[in-house]
């Protein structure tokens, strides 16, 4: 590997560490996945490669979607406690990658027996209240953030934006690109590559670049396993990424 962008959900935290651990000939472009709301609910993931960490508009936009997550979290805990239920914030914290959100309240109703426990009627009620996650931002003021911090914006995993529909139309991604919206990504961690051909042609229709990886998230199995450099992208494309982001807006 000559490069790795480290583009952890809604947090800047581990470039200094990833940096300081990197070999010399390995580089690490300081980057973001941001988890933006588009079409009302439907969320998507706004890849920004190549941001400044210290941007102070960045920083605090991350801030807020941290302090809005947190307000959703006690408000599930405080209706698990009203329905007869235990579970506290400490019980989530094996389960996040960033700080506690969804994911983790229902991975922790599930092992802690609160939902096989719940009043009848209630589990269902405690799932959807936990899935319903606020976003702070949209998919439009993702990528004006990650344009301020000096990157370039790219959609991460299309084939995951709408589950009955993987491979997505130029037409129906265009509204993102108006938005200002980068780049497409077209590799992306798929068994046998599924997909990027498709991807790559809607970029071409677009007019956009395209970006790709692993989506590592770390250790998936009992032995340590990890998908970090499984993805090979084209050195190009990396370039092609650092020259859009040098480019004065």
């Amino acid at each position: 590997m000559s490069a790795i962008a480290l583009t952890d959900h809604d947090v800047l935290t581990g470039l200094d560490e990833a940096i300081a651990a990197a070999p010399k000939e390995l580089e690490i472009v300081a980057g973001i996945e941001m988890t933006a709301s588009w079409q009302g609910p439907r969320a998507v993931h706004i890849l920004g490669y190549f941001v400044d960490p210290t941007d102070a508009a960045l920083r605090c936009a991350l801030q807020r979607a941290e302090d809005e997550m947190a307000r959703h979290v006690d408000t599930v805990l405080e209706e698990v406690r009203r329905v007869g239920g235990t579970l506290e914030r400490r019980d989530l914290d094996r389960y996040r990658h960033r700080y506690a959100g969804g994911a983790a309240l229902v991975l922790g109703m599930l092992e802690r027996g609160v939902l096989r426990g719940a009043p009848a009627g209630t589990g269902m009620h405690l799932l959807r209240m936990a899935a319903a996650e606020p976003r702070a931002y949209t998919a439009g003021e993702a990528i004006q953030l990650i344009h301020g911090a000096g990157g370039v914006a790219s959609l991460a995993h299309p084939a995951k934006v709408k589950r009955s529909e993987p491979l997505l139309s130029a037409e129906y991604l265009a509204p993102l690109v108006a938005e200002g919206l980068d780049a497409i990504e077209a590799w992306q961690w798929i068994p046998g590559g599924w997909g990027s051909r498709h991807y790559l042609t809607v970029a071409t229709e677009l007019g956009v670049l395209v970006s790709g990886g692993s989506d590592d998230h770390g250790k998936r199995s009992a032995d340590g396993a990890m998908r970090l450099g499984s993805q090979e992208v084209p050195a190009e494309v990396l370039e092609a990424l650092r020259e859009r982001a040098q480019k004065p807006r």
